[in-house]
């Protein structure tokens, strides 16, 4: 409760013309809205392109800040436009390059491995690190956003709905959708990992 009041707080301060909250604002929100866009763009460069013109956007109808409910589904909106905006003038302008030629990169396989672990077992969650990655990554657009936006970002199926424009139902078929591709991708390469081992790693990995 005092954090979501904090943040109130911070938004009727943006929405007044205080300079030093939109900065906090966009120090608290830059990396979400980032990653965000780059489901869309999968190009970095392109992303710190269109996530600049989001806080513009946000800052240019800040008056309305203070409205706004649910920030986090508003900046997906956003990012969301944005993101299309720059694809469409993309397109015409033919300055694109084939988007899926550049590799995404939405895990963190770089922690450092857990004290006490043994080294066949970090090794096999590497690779199923790598196995999920790859998997995550061979989803249908629509279906790979809206996994990653509930497991990555934590947002509720009633969220990315609004985020997105989709219907809750579809939200909820989208993400069994991709548990069940990515549960069977697994058991197909590690057949012999136990089913609620795989479960768990899977909603307990860092997406």
């Amino acid at each position: 409760m005092e954090k979501k009041k904090k943040l109130e707080d911070l938004l009727v301060s943006v929405s007044e013309n205080d300079d030093y909250a939109f900065r906090v604002f966009y120090d608290l929100y830059y990396r979400s809205v980032f990653r965000f866009t780059y489901y869309f763009l999968r190009n970095k460069e392109a992303c710190g392109e269109v996530v600049s013109n989001v806080f513009v956007a946000v800052w240019k109808s800040r008056v309305s800040l203070r409205r706004i409910s649910n920030i986090d589904a508003y900046l997906y909106v956003v990012a969301r436009n944005e993101s299309n905006r720059y694809l469409r003038e993309c397109q015409a302008q033919r300055r694109c390059l084939s988007l899926e030629d550049i590799p995404i990169s939405v895990l963190d396989l770089n922690a450092p491995p857990h004290d006490g672990e043994a080294p066949d077992s970090r090794l096999l969650e590497s690779e199923v690190e790598e196995l999920v990655r790859r998997l995550i990554n061979d989803l249908p657009e629509r279906c790979r956003t809206v996994f990653l936006l509930n497991r990555q970002e934590g947002l509720s199926s009633r969220e990315i709905a609004r985020a997105l424009s989709l219907s809750e139902s579809t939200v909820r078929v989208q993400i069994k959708i991709a548990v069940d591709r990515i549960v069977t991708g697994i058991r197909k390469h590690y057949p012999d990992l136990k089913l609620i081992s795989l479960l768990m790693f899977l909603f307990s990995s860092r997406f």
